[in-house]
């Protein structure tokens, strides 16, 4: 019984792992998040010059099952965290503010909406967190039936 049950447990492992390569929701939230990234990047460099090149800290909690960060989105200047990590609470209280981005994914009839958005964060008091929207990206795809995939539709970008 219990070589069954292993059996089963590594053939959906193996399963799902031969078919993350071509997880079409992996590949839209990574080009949702890169566009939105290279935008942020691209706006604080046309900034005024006191302006300082921060680091964008990614929060990672609440991605989909199975899911990976792209190269490129690694290769740029961010950080990877979780708000979860009691770690993070000293890094707030010792540098007060930081820039998250959160992603947020909604599917609505035939529409897929990707939401990506920047939030400071910081604690100001013991045991208090203070979470400001700062700007955001909505990414609209659709479902072609023709190609048999999702094409981007709409971006739109916010801020406060």
């Amino acid at each position: 019984m219990k070589a069954t049950i292993l059996f089963c447990f590594i053939y959906f492992c193996s399963f799902a792992n031969a078919h993350m390569g071509n997880n079409q929701l992996n590949n839209m939230i990574n080009e949702s998040l890169l566009s939105y990234i290279d935008r942020q990047v691209g706006l604080s460099g046309e900034a005024a010059n006191n302006r300082e090149n921060k680091t964008i800290y990614i929060c990672v909690d609440n991605y989909p099952l199975n899911f990976s960060f792209s190269e490129e989105i690694s290769k740029k200047n961010v950080r990877f965290v979780s708000l979860q990590n009691p770690a993070m609470q000293k890094t707030f209280k010792r540098n007060r503010i930081y820039r998250f981005c959160f992603t947020e994914t909604t599917l609505e009839r035939n529409q897929l909406r990707i939401t990506v958005s920047s939030r400071n964060v910081s604690i100001p008091k013991r045991n208090h967190i203070n979470v400001a929207i700062v700007d955001w990206g909505t990414f609209v795809y659709e479902f072609s039936c023709d190609k048999q995939e999702w094409e981007l539709k709409e971006s739109t970008f916010g801020g406060v």
